[in-house]
């Protein structure tokens, strides 16, 4: 049961890793083609905009963390009971 545990929380942990990414890469993208979106949240809201500049940053760990969170939600139950 350990093994099935490791392999559905290891799939949640990779698909909210992969779309955490994806979002990241998207803002990359964004200010490599000249949309300054998340530079000018700096200069717009000052402290506020450095915390969500980073907190677009932080979103790959972000999704990991969620991803291993809504395996739990969803069959958290069916895994502690053992099967």
């Amino acid at each position: 049961m350990t093994t099935l545990k490791g392999i559905y929380y290891g799939f949640g942990a990779f698909i909210g890793l992969v779309c955490g990414t994806l979002i990241n890469l998207i803002f990359y993208w964004l200010e490599q083609s000249g949309t300054y979106t998340a530079n000018q949240l700096v200069q717009d809201y000052g402290f506020m905009g450095r915390y969500l500049l980073e907190m677009i940053n932080l979103l790959p760990f972000m999704g990991l963390g969620l991803g291993i969170f809504l395996v739990w939600l969803l069959f958290g139950e069916k895994l502690s009971r053992g099967g």
